[in-house]
């Protein structure tokens, strides 16, 4: 398998995701509400071979910060492009979660879903569902697999 960074194709089609686990830091329970890291792709067929482009994004703890909405923000940035980052807010009412996927300063794609304490893996999982969806961004510079 070739691994290398290329540019997303325009052409790929469909969407990857995956449902990250709650990050978990022994000082910082109180994270455990963001997730550990997020995966985003879309696949393809390139030259009769099923190619996947993928980016990861991952927390800057350094980020964590609390808006004037009182809203609780974590900023992860894409492991292969700087240009993009995303934005996770828990709402103050601790009833709601938003993503916001961004090209520099421009936001580009959202993603919501409500937070039900009481069947947290379910709503869990719907959330992360619909942040897969918003998928790559054409341009966007990605870990590249032809297999």
């Amino acid at each position: 398998m070739k691994n290398e960074k290329k540019e997303i194709d325009a052409k790929l089609r469909g969407f990857v995701g995956f449902i990250p686990k709650p990050l978990r830091l022994e000082n910082k329970p109180e994270l455990s509400v963001f997730p550990f890291n997020v995966l985003i792709g879309r696949h393809t067929v390139r030259d009769g071979k099923q190619a996947l482009g993928y980016a990861l994004y991952e927390p800057d703890l350094s980020s964590l910060e609390m808006d004037e909405g009182r809203n609780l923000i974590l900023v992860y940035k894409n492991r292969y492009d700087p240009h993009y980052t995303l934005k996770i807010y828990l709402d103050r009412s601790l009833k709601n979660r938003t993503c916001e996927k961004y090209r520099e300063q421009e936001l580009i794609a959202t993603a919501s879903g409500p937070v039900d304490w009481e069947k947290q893996d379910e709503s869990w999982h719907r959330f992360f569902q619909q942040v897969a969806l918003i998928g790559l961004d054409n341009g966007e510079i990605c870990h590249f697999d032809v297999s």
